[in-house]
Parts: structure tokens; sequence; C-alpha cells
């Protein structure tokens, strides 16, 4: 009788019914953005309805239209998304992992060897407090003169940069200030630094990495700033291509139902990339949040 009351407890049921009434909240624009991507122009100039083949019945005509319409840029943006954001969380979860384990493993000076580990992360962290419109003009400026303008490497190289104190922060507390007893024995038998990073460290720290590389590409994905400045129709991406869109949209008096048909569709599919892979890798993402945000294991648990 204890245990069933402590299962099912006047107080326990209320965090509950609260936690999936916010949910429903949070989640219904969500939803409603779903529907309207697969109705009709009728069904969206009628009054509202919400289950599919109960009030109407689904359409894919919008889907066609935004897929389909070879003069329209939306799929050539979304692959200049998802190259420039995937590629740079990549890059940006490898090279702040390598950068940890040159700073906690290989201390300046031998006699105190965490001098000047915290004061340089410290630093490093600091970078990603300027705000982003500062350095977009004189990015700018570069990018002209070096003709480097809409290319997809330049926008890589900055999602990289302005997106590594982000990595480290996440990072820093899961490897730790010291080497690991893996690392140790790996290094007794003779392994290289690079075998000990990539074949110890990394697949050991493969959830938190996932982790930071999910929170990277979502960063990535959803910056408009940088991509307004730095890109123009080649290396273009989803979000300036939708931001376009709203543009033309608001410009003109009272767009019709077929406009706000295809806008939820394209909404959609910028939203599938971040579902599937936050899906995919649902499984690493509380442990990385305990190792990660709350400060993982200590150097005396390591031991």
């Amino acid at each position: 009788m204890s245990r069933f009351y402590r299962r099912f407890s006047p107080s326990r049921i209320a965090i509950y019914a609260a936690l999936w009434t916010w949910a429903v909240v949070c989640l219904f624009p969500l939803y409603w953005l779903g529907l309207a991507s697969i109705k009709s122009v009728g069904d969206l100039a009628r009054a509202p309805s919400y289950v599919p083949f109960l009030d109407f019945m689904p359409s894919l005509a919008a889907w066609r239209f935004i897929l389909g319409d070879p003069a329209d840029s939306l799929v050539w943006s979304f692959l200049n998304s998802l190259l420039s954001a995937g590629t740079a969380a990549i890059a940006a979860v490898v090279i702040s992992g390598l950068a940890i384990y040159g700073i906690t493993r290989f201390p300046v000076r031998r006699r105190w060897p965490g001098l000047l580990q915290r004061p340089l992360i410290v630093i490093i962290l600091a970078t990603r407090l300027v705000p982003p419109v500062l350095v977009a003009l004189p990015l700018y400026m570069m990018a002209q003169a070096s003709g480097l303008f809409d290319t997809r490497g330049l926008l890589i190289g900055v999602y990289t940069a302005f997106n590594l104190p982000v990595a480290l922060l996440l990072l820093v507390p899961v490897f730790g200030t010291r080497a690991t007893p893996e690392e140790e024995a790996a290094q007794i038998d003779g392994a290289s630094h690079f075998e000990i990073c990539f074949g110890i460290l990394f697949p050991m720290l493969r959830g938190p990495l996932a982790f930071t590389g999910l929170v990277i590409f979502l960063l990535c994905w959803n910056e408009y700033l940088f991509a307004a400045y730095l890109t123009s129709g080649h290396a273009q991406t989803l979000t300036l291509w939708m931001a376009g869109q709203i543009s033309i949209k608001e410009a003109q008096a009272g767009g019709d139902a077929e406009e706000l048909s295809h806008m939820a569709a394209a909404s959609v599919f910028m939203a599938l990339p971040a579902i599937a892979l936050a899906a995919a890798i649902q499984h690493h993402i509380a442990r990385s949040l305990a190792s990660t945000v709350w400060g993982g294991k200590t150097d005396a648990e390591r031991e």
C-alpha cells in the first residue's frame, strides 16, 4: 500500500499533470504547423480543424509545391544549411576536444600544473560574449576582399570558430583536468597521444560528444546574422530563405491561404533535421546533461 501511495501520491500526480500540461502548451503550435502543411487551401480558409481524416482530408499540395518547383531555391538552401551546420558541428566538437586534451594533459609549467589552465579556458569562453553584430561587418569586408563571399567554406569556418567556446563550455567538465586511468594505461603501453585521443578518449565520451554536436548543429542551423552578411545566393541558408519569404509575405497586402500552407510546409521541412538528430541520440541526452551541465565525474571519482 505504501509503494502504491508513493507511486500515485497527490504531489507526484500534480507534478506530472503540470508537466504534461506545459508539454501540450509548448507542442500545440508545432502540431498546428504540421496540420497546416497538409491542409488544402479550402480547409485552411474554413474554421479550424485539428484531426486529420475526421475534420479534414490531408493534402500534399503544399509539399509538392515547395519541393517540386524548379524555380524555388528551398531545397538548395536546405542542403546549404545541412552541409554548413553539420560540418561546423563536427569540426567544433573535434577541435574543442583536442584543445581541452592539450590544455589539461599538457600543463604549461609542470611545477604549477593547473596555473594557466583555468585562465586560458576562461579567455576562450569569453570570446563567445562578443555580440555577433560587432564582427559581422568586418567579416563581410574581409570576405569581399578575399573573394570568399557567398561560399560554404567561409560560412563553415565562421560557424566553427564562433561556436568553439560553446563546445568547450560543455566538454570541459566531461574531459576533466587530468588523464583517466584508461589514458594512463595506454601511455604505459606506448600508445601515441593521437591514438589515445581518437581511439580511447573520444569513443569513451561519445555520448557527451554527440550531445554537444547536436547543440552546435542547432545553433548553426538557426543562425541568421552571419548568413545574411556572408551569403547571397549560392551559399544561402534556409533561415535566410525563410526570412525572405516572410518579408515577401508581409509586403503583400492580405496574402491568401495557399501561401500560408506553403510557409507551413517549409517550416516543418526546416525542423525535420533537428528532430531526426535529437531522436537518433536521445539515449545519450540524459547522461550527457548530467555529465556536462551538472558537472559529471570529479577528479577524485576518476581515481
